[in-house]
């Protein structure tokens, strides 16, 4: 059997799907590349480009009819299912999430007090309410009073208040972000795309 084989049978399954052409292109390129049922499979957006295709429709889409009539199968690599990321390091940071926003924390109040008008450690001079400080700024966000913001910044989910912290100092005109603090996002694995056996077997005959 050859290539032929896989294409007529994806045209059979699926002759209705507007991206039939495109789905049997796909599974044919990755073939051609090696993206069999031994592979470590390629990343949904990888693999446009991994396989030098310039497509029309959403390779998703095309994946998933490819996958519903079981000539691709997606799966997780092993290890964890999801990472988290600090922005300030620009590494994953899995293990050590409550200890990067403490840190960071402490580096956002250090960047709010240098900022006051006339800093006097956790005293801040805020009484004559003038101009835009980073202080005000966080303070307004979480709606407390500038006093408040340290006290508030150190207690409960550190991430969270971080993040939001920084989503507000960039959103301000008035105010600069620091380099030593950043976000803490979390993000999933992405599944990996692979041709199946039965795929390789249309084309192999085995």
């Amino acid at each position: 059997m050859t290539k032929e084989e896989l294409d007529r049978f994806i045209r059979s399954q699926k002759r209705k799907t507007h991206s039939v052409d495109e789905q049997v292109l796909i599974a044919l390129s990755m073939y051609e590349r090696g993206l069999g049922p031994l592979h470590d499979g390629a990343k949904r957006g990888d693999l446009e480009d991994e396989l030098r295709l310039k497509l029309d429709y959403n390779i998703g889409t095309s994946l998933s009819h490819l996958e519903e009539i079981g000539v691709v199968e997606s799966f997780l690599p092993p290890g964890p299912t999801g990472y988290a990321i600090s922005e300030r390091l620009d590494d994953i940071v899995n293990g050590k999430v409550d200890e990067i926003a403490e840190t960071d924390i402490e580096n956002l109040i250090r960047h709010i007090q240098d900022d006051d008008p006339a800093s006097g450690g956790d005293a801040p001079a805020v009484a004559d309410g003038s101009g835009v400080t980073v202080r005000r700024v966080v303070a307004n966000t979480f709606d407390l009073t500038p006093e408040g913001v340290e006290d508030y910044l150190r207690h409960g989910d550190q991430v969270k208040k971080l993040n939001k912290a920084i989503d507000a100092i960039e959103d301000s005109p008035e105010a600069d972000k620091r380099d030593d603090y950043g976000r803490i996002v979390f993000r999933n694995t992405a599944y990996r795309y692979r041709l199946t056996e039965k795929a390789v077997e249309l084309v192999e005959g085995e």
